[in-house]
């Protein structure tokens, strides 16, 4: 009976050290693999748009890093929990989103996002947006979303819309919108008024 006890208990401490392991390798696997973060610079598009004017050249060209400080802006903006000097926005109950980084793919748009899930779990999210113009806004529409290769519902997340602070329509007007591989050129056309 003592022999039968004491291969039950090694079985169950074998099990046990099993599915510990099993759950170090699943953290470690969706684990981060690049830290991000979520810091900005200000971008002053009203001001960019109006020194390309001046300079007789009416498009505006938004660089990926322009994309990158206009997204986390407007997550900062969004997101904010009204502790000043916090390092990472609650997007739901118990996700906290930690940084991010965006990367253009012509008509797309994919994040790269380090969450943590109930204070303990730290993740990698890759999501694909769609990328649409809705003047004066740029909206990113949700299309995919990864956990490290494992699909996950894009009900998790949300429609973006970020917003561009052009010249008062009196002065330009969007002609058009093109999304390239590395940057968003807005093509301006000039509101003159010839009277004297």
């Amino acid at each position: 009976m003592g022999k039968i006890i004491k291969r039950l208990l090694l079985l169950f401490i074998f099990i046990l050290l099993l599915l510990g392991a099993a759950a170090w390798w699943m953290l470690s696997y969706i684990a981060p693999d690049e830290q991000l973060n979520l810091s900005y610079e200000q971008i002053d598009v009203n001001e960019k748009a109006l020194a390309m004017i001046k300079n007789l050249k009416p498009e505006l060209v938004l660089t990926e890093d322009d994309i990158n400080n206009l997204i986390k802006k407007h997550l900062n903006e969004e997101y904010a929990s009204g502790e000043e000097g916090t390092s990472h926005l609650e997007l739901a109950q118990d996700i906290r989103l930690d940084g991010a980084r965006f990367e253009l793919e012509e008509k797309m748009l994919i994040a790269h996002m380090n969450i943590t899930y109930m204070d303990r779990i730290p993740a990698a999210l890759e999501a694909e947006y769609s990328l649409e113009w809705q003047s004066p806004n740029i909206v990113l529409r949700p299309q995919t979303l990864s956990l490290k290769n494992t699909g996950l519902p894009i009900s998790m997340l949300e429609t973006i819309t970020i917003p561009l602070e052009l010249p008062a329509e009196e002065v330009v007007t969007v002609r058009e919108v093109q999304f390239l591989q590395d940057q968003i050129k807005v093509l301006l056309k000039l509101q003159l008024d010839l009277r004297l």
